[in-house]
């Protein structure tokens, strides 16, 4: 089993700005090594979706940072010191977690050399096993994939919870 750095964020519409981040860190034995949460205020008007559907399930989550490149900047530092040597994944990656790591690449926060080289989809790695790659909660439900949700104050949307289930999903399709 390959380390693994999975990550999420949260935006103001699909397009927007990310208000909240968060990753996860397995180590080669499939246990935690490192977790990161943030989050900043939300910039603008909240879009309708992110009201109704992603806010509910981040009640737990309050805000950490005073801004989005303060929130970034962490990110950034704990993306640097965790990501060696890790498979960086995320579900879905574009537009949202894409523009994540540019974003970070604009402000100077990782240098040209720094992305993830890979980074990998879980959504390509569920297409790819013949599986719905919208939804990485199907796939663990259909395989029976324990998500410790005691830990996690919502479910699909909150950051680390999608950290967690697509890490947790990429794991269990590399050992098919």
């Amino acid at each position: 089993m390959e380390k693994i750095f999975s990550f999420d964020a949260e935006t103001n519409g699909l397009w927007g700005r990310a208000f909240s981040i968060a990753a996860i860190v397995y180590d080669e034995s499939g246990e935690e090594r490192a977790r990161f949460i943030g989050r900043c205020p939300i910039e603008g008007e909240v879009d309708e979706f992110v009201a109704e559907k992603v806010l509910p399930q981040m009640e737990g989550i309050k805000e950490s940072h005073g801004s989005y490149d303060t929130l970034l900047n962490d990110f950034a530092e704990f993306y640097l010191r965790e990501k060696q040597g890790a498979d960086v994944i995320a579900h879905v990656a574009v537009p949202v977690e894409a523009r994540v790591l540019i974003d970070m690449h604009a402000k100077g926060f990782i240098g040209d050399w720094d992305g993830p080289f890979p980074l990998i989809d879980v959504a390509g790695c569920l297409k790819q096993a013949g599986e719905d790659p919208n939804s990485v909660d199907n796939y663990a439900n259909k395989y029976g994939i324990a998500i410790d949700k005691a830990e996690f104050e919502g479910g699909t949307h909150n950051p680390l919870y999608d950290s967690v289930v697509a890490a947790r999903v990429y794991q269990h399709l590399m050992s098919r």
